[in-house]
């Protein structure tokens, strides 16, 4: 796959609170972003892209409490973003099915209010994607902590693809009714998945460098249609900041699109020397149409 275009502009913004430093908590705005994409199967209509939904939204039990935060329930960023987003696709292209829709998670979805970078449970953020559109792939990032009832719940899950291992390769996209697998294999993705970051192993969802570069070379091998990292590659002339090793590591490849966050970046569309497209998705979402 390749992105033809990247509007600079959001087409809508979504708006939630986030911790800062010292745990006070303000209102933000989430950027959605709109661009088009070539090589898309003909079972696909629509790829969203999220990583870093870390913020929360409150939600009133009851009309009463509307004018205050009494009563409210801190729902998770990501848990109230799907219904939204399926909505605006329905105003913006109506033409666009949303079970034909999928969902690219890059990590950090979870948070916690008063506390930046809280560690926690991503799952009710899946299921809430999985609930609003066709299918939902992705990997963990490394504040994203389940247990095992928890991972458990997202690989028996229909239609949720979570690439927690080491590395991890799929085929994600509807099954359409009455064909071969293999012609049901035609209308879906490759692809391919690295969660975590380069660290100390003894903490969450970390790797030494070389055990992660290999997994990333591994993965580039088998030419998937994108890859998910939630680790950016860091491009120091463009003043984008990232882990250089991964850099090296994705020039040395097959060209390849590739979906990552962790750290923000100004540009959300890089193109490295040898044709590779990044796009880092850290607190913005995407909806990629044909």
């Amino acid at each position: 796959m390749k992105i033809r275009r990247l509007n600079d502009d959001p087409i809508e913004h979504y708006a939630y609170w986030n911790a800062i430093p010292g745990g006070e908590v303000i209102q933000a705005q989430l950027p959605i972003y709109h661009g088009t994409l070539a090589g898309l199967p003909d079972g696909i209509d629509a790829l969203i892209v999220a990583s870093d939904l870390q913020g929360i939204v409150p939600v009133m039990e009851k009309e009463s409490d509307a004018a205050s935060d009494t009563g409210a329930t801190d729902k998770l960023l990501g848990e109230m973003l799907p219904a939204y987003i399926r909505l605006l696709m329905e105003v913006e292209w109506p033409e666009l099915d949303p079970h034909k829709t999928g969902v690219l998670l890059c990590g950090d979805m979870y948070a916690l209010r008063g506390k930046r970078g809280a560690s926690g449970n991503p799952v009710p953020v899946w299921l809430a994607f999985r609930e609003a559109f066709g299918w939902v792939a992705g990997v963990h990032g490394n504040h994203d902590i389940t247990d095992d009832a928890d991972a458990h719940r997202l690989h028996r899950s229909e239609g949720i693809h979570c690439m927690d291992g080491p590395a991890a390769i799929i085929s994600a996209g509807p099954l359409p009714g009455g064909l071969a697998p293999h012609a049901a294999r035609l209308g879906q993705l490759r692809i391919a998945g690295l969660g975590g970051i380069i660290g100390r192993p003894d903490k969450p969802n970390r790797l030494p460098a070389e055990p992660y570069l290999q997994s990333v070379r591994k993965l580039l091998k088998q030419q998937p249609d994108c890859l998910l990292l939630h680790q950016s590659p860091g491009i120091a002339e463009l003043g984008l900041r990232g882990e250089p090793l991964i850099r090296q590591a994705l020039e040395a490849g097959p060209d390849t699109l590739v979906f990552s966050g962790h750290t923000h970046w100004d540009m959300p569309l890089v193109q490295l020397s040898n044709g590779t497209q990044v796009v880092n998705a850290d607190s913005r979402l995407f909806i990629f149409t044909r």
